[in-house]
Order: C-alpha cells, then sequence, then structure tokens
C-alpha cells in the first residue's frame, strides 16, 4: 500500500516574487549558470518547458561527484498562485521512490523579497529508503543561488545602463 510522505522546504529570498517565479516559470534552463556546480544541463524533451506536458531532462550532482539524471513533467502551472508542480517520471530516484513531486511556490513577503517554497511528496519503495533531505537541501541551495544570479544579473543591467546614459549625455553635450 502506497504511503505518501511530504517535506516542506521554506527559503526567503531579496527578489520579488514575480521576477523569481518569472525566472522559474520561463528561463529554467538559467538555473545551469546560476548553480554550475550542481546543475549540469537542462534540456526540454517535450514542449517547451513552459506549458503542461512539458517533459525537462536534468543532469545533476545531489551529494557525490556522480551526475544524476531525472525527467520531470509538468504537470500544473497556477500563474495567479505562483507556483508549479512538476512530476519525476524517470531517473535514478525513481529507483528508490515509487512515486516524487515537487512543488514550488513563490509569494511576496512582508517588508520586500519573497518566500520560497516547495513541497515534495513522495512514496518510498520500501521502507528502508530514507527521505530525500539531501534533495530538499539542494531545493534551498538552488532557491538561494538563483537569487543571488537575479540580483547580479540586475546589478549587471544597472550598470549597463547607467554607462548607456552617460554615453548619450556626453554625446548629446556641445563641443
Amino acid at each position: 500500500m502506497a504511503q505518501i510522505h511530504r517535506l516542506q522546504v521554506e527559503t526567503e529570498v531579496k527578489s520579488s516574487a514575480a521576477k523569481f517565479y518569472n525566472m522559474v516559470r520561463n528561463n529554467m534552463a538559467e538555473l545551469t549558470k546560476a548553480f554550475p556546480e550542481c546543475y549540469k544541463s537542462i534540456e526540454f524533451v517535450e514542449g517547451n518547458g513552459r506549458t503542461v506536458g512539458s517533459v525537462m531532462l536534468w543532469k545533476y550532482v545531489v551529494v557525490s561527484p556522480k551526475v544524476l539524471t531525472t525527467k520531470e513533467k509538468i504537470e500544473e502551472i497556477d500563474d495567479k498562485r505562483r507556483s508549479i508542480t512538476y512530476k519525476v517520471i524517470e531517473g535514478e530516484i525513481m529507483d528508490i521512490y515509487r512515486s516524487f513531486s515537487m512543488k514550488i511556490q513563490v509569494s511576496e513577503k512582508d517588508g520586500g523579497g519573497s518566500l520560497v517554497k516547495w513541497f515534495v511528496e513522495f512514496d518510498k519503495a520500501n521502507e528502508a529508503v530514507p527521505s530525500p533531505n539531501h534533495f530538499m537541501n539542494l531545493l534551498d541551495m538552488a532557491s538561494k543561488k538563483l537569487d543571488a544570479y537575479l540580483l547580479s544579473k540586475h546589478e549587471r543591467t544597472m550598470e549597463a545602463t547607467v554607462v548607456q546614459i552617460q554615453s548619450i549625455m556626453i554625446l548629446a553635450m556641445p563641443v
């Protein structure tokens, strides 16, 4: 008989909920740039990665130097609640879990920034299988790395804008 277990991790980030969710919703492949020591590649096997039914192939490292592979299918997208649900359909993780799904939900935080919540539901293949705490740590760290990436990307954009404005002002100055 299946026994569904649930874990949750919450991460406070400095990025706005809209900005963070937009990155997860529309540019998840950039996670390889934000967290390259863990995420080696993210490919879209079916669909574009932005619609329900899309399938993504992830290559990543959790604990050891061994690269793991996982195929995930987008099960649900709720833009109003800023949440996406994924179901693992293939990969090493399915060797020890009968089912494994995760949901991300991003909400505004009072005083700025946002709260990223990951919910994981899984059914162990047997009672000797440990809970995926290492995976929860990975999701927490990925949220932090993605936030840092978004903030540094914003800073680079602001610096480039300032340089462009300065260049325009110099060109507009009378000789």
